[in-house]
């Protein structure tokens, strides 16, 4: 279906829109289960579509001055080079597999990032943190989450975000300035990667953005309509759920994929679309 990825983008740019989470942890799974893209393709495409949203959301927060850049500072130290190593670790996999291991990484992934949407529901408004972590911790920190995204795309703005709620002493706006400008920079080293390894559909994340940028404007203004509670408890459920579908029964599918798809990358999927 022509359309199908621009339909998946306003379906997901409506609810990170709404609730400032689950991008990568809904536009992935959408991509691979929905669109039958190849897992390795919609991750490398996912973190290009993440790095063109950053870029304008970062931005707004910059330009308000609800940046931590120290804090941006020490996990993208520790990110960047996190990233560069799952870039690494994928190009190793073999390729008859790669989307296999991948799927169930994502549902991993998916189930933790449901589980830390629930903390953060629960325990992230009572968490009053008088001061940051060591910046080593913080560099640490970074570094699990610059594989995770390479790896997955997933854990910027669902784990990493569950962390600065909990552990660092900043505003609600700060919190999410800062994991959004953090994610700028992974985000753009994760791409770099993956667009060398031939893992990147320009005309798929063209067209996600396409209907993720008008959603995230929508579910924005939607946002004062909908308890945000309903919906971060909905959201938590639904990541469950795939990352459940994903770790355990992806198997059949992924294996079906033919590895000639998977080294072509872009190329193989949208010829085939």
């Amino acid at each position: 279906m022509e359309f199908l990825p621009s339909i998946i983008g306003l379906a997901v740019g409506l609810v990170v829109g709404a609730t400032s989470t689950g991008g990568g942890a809904l536009l992935t799974p959408a991509l691979v289960l929905i669109a039958r893209v190849p897992a390795s393709v919609a991750i490398g495409s996912d973190v290009l579509i993440a790095s063109g949203m950053k870029l304008f959301g970062g931005g707004v927060y910059a330009l308000r001055g609800e940046v931590h850049w120290p804090t941006v500072g020490q996990l993208a130290m520790g990110s960047i080079p996190g990233a560069v190593a799952g870039v690494w670790i994928l190009n190793r996999l073999p390729a008859e597999a790669i989307d296999l291991y991948l799927s169930r990484a994502l549902g991993v992934v998916l189930m933790l990032a449901g589980v830390a949407v629930i903390i953060r529901l629960t325990l992230g408004a009572k968490a009053h943190p008088a001061n940051s972590p060591p910046p080593r911790v913080t560099v640490l920190v970074g570094f699990a989450t610059g594989v995770l995204v390479s790896m997955t795309s997933i854990g910027s703005g669902s784990l990493l975000l569950c962390a600065l709620a909990l552990y660092y002493p900043l505003s609600a706006t700060t919190i999410v300035g800062t994991d959004i400008m953090h994610a700028l920079f992974l985000s753009s080293v994760a791409t770099v990667g993956h667009s060398m390894a031939g893992r990147v559909d320009v005309g798929l994340a063209g067209a996600v953005l396409l209907g993720a940028i008008p959603g995230v404007l929508i579910g924005a203004r939607l946002a004062t309509a909908v308890p945000e509670r309903a919906l971060r408890a909905g959201l938590a459920a639904v990541l469950l759920a795939i990352g459940l579908q994903l770790a355990v029964f992806s198997a059949a599918p992924a294996q079906a994929t033919p590895a000639s798809q998977i080294q072509e990358g872009e190329t193989s999927w949208t010829t085939a679309h």
